[in-house]
């Protein structure tokens, strides 16, 4: 198994989501000068598809029933992850759908995080108002290492599939347990082949990508035949801001429109900000000028607000930002400003920048 994703794959998913990368989680302290790194040895693979899974070591259960050990004849899922990983927190209502799909076939979803990934309070905050709408198991432990160092891995969502022999039969992004899952659990995944069909997958994925960037309509073409030829993957949430870009470039105004507000009406009900700030930043950027995607852009960023909570730094700035594309001046200076203030508590880098911002946007302290 890889140690880690191709690096075209990883850098394909940081930019799908810049919406929120602008406001990713940021150093405590601005970065010192450092010497240049030194090489350092390649750490040893030790757990690979086709190994006994490690024992999983919580300290605490945050949500659902403690898993003691993995039991014969059962799937488990475990998903190392952290709150302030935009990745992870993306896939998690898709998470919680397959945990919905496939409780009554003896799967169990764990959310996995340790001291590795982030302090428990932060995490369990998380958990207890996200958890329950989203529906699987949660877990905190010391470390996760037995896990991701052991398989060489080092980024986050990663996904360890379990079966029904206690062993671990996949390791990688969960954008492709839709793929995996089934075959799992009906007995048939082969774990050599199944890494290589993801491989595959993963690379008509970054090209998919790619053609959405460098030309809209043959983006959407290429697009719709990706999802044709694996119907299982059809609505990998990492597409809804480029799809929808490319919608709007293309032309497709109507498409776009029904589109943002079906993603905007899901993410309400699902409690889910993320795809609230995306619709709305995407719109925000590129539909100007039509009022009627700018009114969905707002609603968008005031649903996210209402989600995230009215203290929340990003989801204002997000909403003082979406007002100021759709010309209300007024409304984005007084957004900005209690985005400056609920700021207060974030880490230095992340309000530097929310200050900084909120000056572009009218604000001055």
């Amino acid at each position: 198994m890889r140690a880690a994703l191709r690096p075209l794959l990883f850098s394909t998913l940081a930019l799908l989501l810049a919406a929120e990368a602008a406001l990713a989680r940021q150093e405590k302290t601005a970065p010192a000068k450092v010497a240049p790194a030194q090489p350092q040895p390649k750490a040893e693979v030790t757990l690979k598809a086709g190994d006994p899974a490690p024992e999983l070591k919580v300290a605490k259960w945050l949500q659902g029933t403690e898993v003691k050990a993995f039991e014969p004849g059962k799937v488990y899922v475990v998903e190392v992850w952290a709150t302030w990983c935009g990745p992870c927190v993306v896939m998690m209502p898709h998470l919680g759908e397959l945990q919905a799909q496939y409780r009554g076939q003896g799967v169990t979803f764990i959310g996995f995080t340790s001291k590795n990934q982030e302090p428990e309070d932060k995490n369990a905050a998380f958990v207890k108002k996200r958890g329950p709408k989203l529906g699987y198991t949660f877990a905190y432990g010391e470390s996760t290492d037995a896990w991701m160092k052991a398989a060489g891995r080092g980024g986050i969502p990663c996904s360890f599939v379990v079966d029904k022999a206690g062993k671990v039969a996949y390791i990688g992004h969960p954008m492709f347990l839709d793929v995996v899952l089934p075959k799992v659990v009906d007995g048939t995944w082969d774990a050599q082949a199944g890494d290589e069909a993801v491989k595959k997958l993963e690379k008509e994925f970054g090209e998919v990508y790619q053609a959405l960037q460098k030309d809209p309509a043959e983006g959407l073409k290429a697009l719709s035949d990706f999802e044709t030829k694996n119907p299982a993957l059809k609505g990998i949430p990492y597409l809804t801001g480029p799809r929808l870009t490319a919608l709007i470039k293309s032309g497709k105004a109507e498409e776009a429109k029904a589109m943002a507000a079906l993603a905007v009406d899901k993410a309400v009900k699902l409690d889910d900000p993320m795809p609230l700030m995306i619709v709305s930043s995407t719109l925000s950027t590129s539909a100007k000028g039509d009022k009627d995607m700018m009114a969905l852009a707002v609603r968008a960023a005031e649903a996210g607000l209402q989600v995230s909570g009215q203290d929340d730094a990003r989801a204002l700035l997000n909403l003082a930002s979406t007002y100021f594309a759709a010309g209300d001046k007024d409304k984005a200076k007084d957004s900005a400003g209690k985005a400056v203030a609920a700021s207060a508590s974030e880490d230095v880098g992340l309000k530097n920048y929310i200050e900084q911002e909120a000056k572009k946007l009218g604000y001055e302290k």
